[in-house]
């Protein structure tokens, strides 16, 4: 062997030797890295799980995950929603705590209800806002729902008034709705024995109620904007759950990564644009109608009478701006319209589930007022007609989780103390579905609320238009709507399954929740 070959195969090979030793030593001392890392971050997890709500000193509850929070567990489903609750109030108790993924704070029995957000209402008057998604929708706080400032005290007041000065809650509002809810039952009368969605016909009678109070003006039952406002919020609602939507209001830096959750927040804003665009029309519309030597007609001649009034004055428009205006607008078109619809809808449903209820409707109807027409003063003639709105009321969850409102300062429920700006959920609905509450919750039962004298119980526990500071700004509207508009139907239509096993109830989640698309058998009653 050649004894120089041999010494430099032997320098080299301890060379590689200590190279290919680093090599290990570094990659052990980085899988070790790894391992810590992987290892604190578990950590992390835990203790945030565990302990954040100690932490907070907030009231127990699931544990959360950093940034989703208890999101997942919801799967989707607004269903499923329903059922966690439920499962979460039953095993931490009246007042627990959900991460959505802030932490709220779930009131779910009706007596903590009253003497927290109606007692000491004050303390929770402000509304948990979306930021993110306020400035990115409408260029801030502006609005009547989703707003929590003096701007929003201003235009509630003032709504309040303009709409009562246009006809809310007097006859000439109650003919107007009884008018509409016989153009419906005409349209069902012309599809006697067809099969059919009921939807259009009730969309068209409740927008028409809200649209004269915001407008002045009705729209006749092939007009296409009725479509074109139904696609639009069908098409918004569900994308306001996602989960995605909820994190940015945590992480708002995750909105650079809005493609790659398919363009979420991007079509979010193009629906509310298209949706803003349409009420803006409408407002030139009506503002061209009005007549300034006579009262006000509708909500739109009365804001724009006092923005002028401002102007001359010199006072400054304030909170009286034309984007107001708008987002006012939608804010009570979208209260008044989505929840109402969806009622009536899952009136139908039930009827339809439970025939013997509505025949039992029929026949209260038929005999105390027959073929008249029925308005609000016949409620205390129609008992049993009064417990089925009640009882619908509280078995169809409209909303899967109740608007949230915030701690306005420091205040004490059961125990725990709320700092200013934690975010509480009223959840009626939990009151509303619990068996320890209602024998029997998932039962239509309409005679839970019939006393032995056959008269009607109205019951305190049953609050679908929210309580205290918050409460629903149309509630009396909707009440009139729901009465007059239900017993008008079954007192001239009769709403038949189309197959001998009724419709299943399947919902769409989404910020309200409605009842997928069913049809019925209409039949006039007359021709029966």
């Amino acid at each position: 062997k050649c004894p120089v070959i041999s010494y430099k195969f032997s320098r080299y090979a301890h060379i590689f030797s200590a190279q290919a030793a680093l090599f290990l030593v570094l990659r052990f001392r980085a899988f070790v890295m790894i391992v810590y890392l992987l290892l604190a971050v578990v950590a992390f997890f835990v203790c945030f799980a565990l302990f954040a709500n100690r932490l907070l000193g907030l009231p127990p509850g699931p544990p959360p995950l950093p940034l989703i929070g208890n999101i997942l567990s919801f799967g989707g489903s607004a269903d499923n929603m329903d059922r966690k609750l439920l499962e979460w109030k039953q095993k931490y108790g009246n007042i627990f705590t959900v991460w959505i993924p802030v932490p709220m704070v779930v009131i779910g029995d009706h007596k903590t209800m009253i003497e927290s957000i109606v007692k000491d209402g004050e303390a929770y008057s402000h509304r948990y806002v979306r930021k993110v998604l306020n400035k990115l929708a409408n260029g801030g706080d502006y609005g009547l729902v989703m707003n929590d400032n003096a701007i929003w005290k201003e235009q509630r007041r003032f709504a309040l008034h303009s709409l009562r000065d246009v006809g809310f809650g007097t006859s000439a509002v109650e003919d107007s709705v009884c008018n509409l809810a016989h153009e419906a039952v005409s349209r069902w009368k012309n599809d006697h024995e067809k099969e059919i969605d009921v939807t259009p016909n009730v969309m068209a009678a409740v927008a028409n109620t809200i649209w004269k109070l915001i407008f002045d003006k009705t729209l006749p039952f092939e007009d296409p904007l009725f479509n074109k406002v139904r696609f639009l919020m069908d098409e918004t609602f569900p994308q306001l759950m996602r989960p995605y939507v909820f994190i940015i209001e945590v992480v708002p830096v995750f909105l650079k990564l809005d493609p790659l959750f398919g363009g979420i927040f991007k079509k979010v804003l193009e629906l509310n644009n298209q949706f803003l665009e349409i009420l803006r029309k409408e407002i030139q519309e009506a503002e061209a109608s009005d007549d300034p030597a006579s009262d006000p007609n509708c909500y739109v001649h009365s804001f724009v009478r006092e923005m002028k009034r401002r102007e001359l004055s010199g006072e400054g428009e304030g909170s009286f701006s034309r984007l107001q205006l708008a987002k006012a607008a939608a804010d009570v078109w979208g209260a008044g319209f989505e929840t109402t619809v969806t009622t009536l809808r899952y009136a139908v449903h039930y009827l339809v589930n439970y025939p013997e209820v509505q025949r039992k409707m029929q026949k209260e109807i038929d005999e105390t007022v027959g073929d008249k027409t029925i308005r609000m003063v016949d409620q205390k003639n129609l008992p049993y007609c009064c417990a089925v709105i009640q009882e619908l009321q509280r078995i169809a969850n409209i909303l899967p989780l109740n608007l949230p409102r915030q701690v306005a300062f420091d205040t004490q429920i059961e125990g725990f103390t709320l700092k200013k700006g934690t975010t509480v959920v009223p959840q009626f609905q939990l009151v509303h579905c619990d068996p320890a509450e209602f024998e029997r919750p998932d039962y239509f039962c309409p005679e839970r609320f019939i006393n032995e004298k056959g008269e009607f119980v109205k019951d305190p526990r049953v609050t679908p238009f929210s309580m205290g500071k918050r409460a629903c700004l149309g509630e009396n509207l909707a009440r009139l709507e729901l009465f007059v508009f239900l017993t008008t139907f079954v007192q001239h239509i009769e709403f038949a399954s189309p197959t001998v096993v009724p419709p299943k109830l399947e919902t769409i989640f989404g910020f309200t929740k409605p009842p997928k698309p069913f049809t019925v058998v209409v039949k006039d009653r007359t021709r029966i």
